[in-house]
């Protein structure tokens, strides 16, 4: 092509010459820049042209540093947990900004009760009109709930009791089914015939253990509960109180009444 022949560089010779080309204009330009402006560069070409004081869509999220996106941002792990918080004792793990219903949020604790103590729970048992238990001075077990998880109790019982003429009269009380020998409340009257026993009491139980309505007479004349019911329902709250938690009176302190006048 004469003696002006242009030469052709092979694509061998031309990356090498390329990259170090590129290089030294790199190198010119970052001298070129103060300190700081070297920094945001940097920062941006390891975090993508983010900020710093916040990720935006698609970027990385920044640790210590206010995150803002206009999506929902969504984690998986297809092997277990995706998150995990932790914090030192005495501080929260997660804080929420809104009182916003959470769907679908399954949690152990609400207010620091579980879900076994939240859950509204409770005992019953009844005995129908006319069932005629006969009953004498021993307090004997009318109706009585099934075992009950621990915590405390709301406790009201009924009795129609019919006292036999020539006795005094006809009592029933509420009670543990593990101590038969303290009573919670009384009920009845000192009158023969038809007898209205009511007793109620808020008190604390041991998980397994159950209440009980007890019913008995006094004069030695054997009488009849015609019926009897009992409900115990658990309830939030404490038995502190001014004059202090409800304890068992044992049934033999409880004083006898007095025989009406002409027995």
């Amino acid at each position: 092509m004469g003696g002006d022949q242009a030469r052709l560089e092979t694509p061998a010779h031309a990356p090498k010459a390329t990259i170090h080309q590129r290089a030294r204009r790199l190198r010119a330009a970052l001298r070129s820049l103060r300190p700081s402006s070297v920094v945001a560069v940097t920062l941006a070409l390891l975090f993508g042209g983010t900020t710093i004081a916040d990720a935006a869509n698609g970027g990385n999220f920044l640790l210590g540093k206010a995150n803002t996106e206009t999506a929902t941002a969504t984690l998986t792990n297809t092997k277990g947990t995706p998150l995990k918080l932790a914090a030192p004792s005495g501080h929260a793990p997660l804080a929420v900004t809104q009182q916003t219903l959470v769907k679908n949020l399954n949690a152990q604790f609400t207010g620091g009760l579980s879900a076994a103590q939240l859950q509204t729970t409770g005992g019953h048992d009844f005995r129908l009109p006319n069932s005629d238990i006969p009953i004498d001075g021993n307090p004997k077990v009318i109706v009585s709930t099934n075992p009950l998880p621990a915590g405390i109790y709301f406790i009201t019982a009924t009795a129609l009791l019919n006292v036999a003429s020539g006795d005094i009269g006809g009592f029933c009380i509420i009670r543990k089914g593990s101590d038969s020998a303290d009573a919670f409340s009384e009920g009845g009257a000192t009158q023969t015939g038809i007898v209205q026993a009511a007793e109620t009491v808020t008190t604390s139980i041991s998980a397994g253990d159950n209440y009980e309505e007890d019913c008995f007479d006094t004069g030695g004349i054997p009488s009849t509960v015609v019926g009897a019911g009992i409900t115990a329902v658990r309830i939030l709250g404490n038995l502190s109180s001014d004059h202090g938690a409800p304890t068992g009176t044992p049934i033999s302190a409880i004083p006898a009444p007095p025989r009406q006048a002409g027995r």
